[in-house]
């Protein structure tokens, strides 16, 4: 089964999980990069999350998307701001056609779990989607027995 492990990252703990993910997996890996800069202090983050989360903005994407159609699985990594994916990862998945795809999202949060963020965006996107999984502090273990 081919994969793709994308994620978002601001800080870098995603962007950890997401490779040990991937090289557990046996997955490519790719970014989602934005024009916009989120190296931001905590407050600055929670004002910006909140107002792209009210006006449903969509933060313009600084990447090249990886055509999906040669991957049968797509693992989607992100934090949770507010209660939520950032808006740049919206930005990702209104560009791709998951349909048909198996689909999982990993998050890292320490305080959100990612079930109640996942039934949100499995009504919004079409896929096949698995098992959401929480990849904080998660051992290989996990994440193994997460991918089976």
């Amino acid at each position: 089964m081919e994969t793709l492990v994308i994620y978002f990252s601001q800080k870098g703990k995603t962007k950890e999980a997401a490779g040990r993910i991937a090289q557990l997996s046996g997955a490519d890996l790719a970014e989602i990069k934005t024009h916009k800069s989120y190296r931001m202090s905590y407050r600055k983050t929670v004002f910006t999350a909140l107002k792209e989360i009210l006006l449903n903005e969509r933060p313009e994407l600084d990447m090249e998307i990886p055509d999906i159609s040669a991957y049968d699985r797509i693992l989607i990594g992100s934090p949770i701001w507010c209660g939520t994916f950032p808006n740049a990862v919206l930005s990702f998945l209104d560009k791709v056609n998951l349909n048909g795809k198996k689909a999982a999202i990993f998050t890292t949060s320490g305080a959100t779990e990612p079930q109640k963020i996942a039934m949100k965006i499995k009504k919004k996107y079409s896929a096949k989607w698995c098992r959401p999984f929480n990849a904080n502090h998660a051992t290989d273990e996990n994440i193994t027995d997460w991918l089976k």
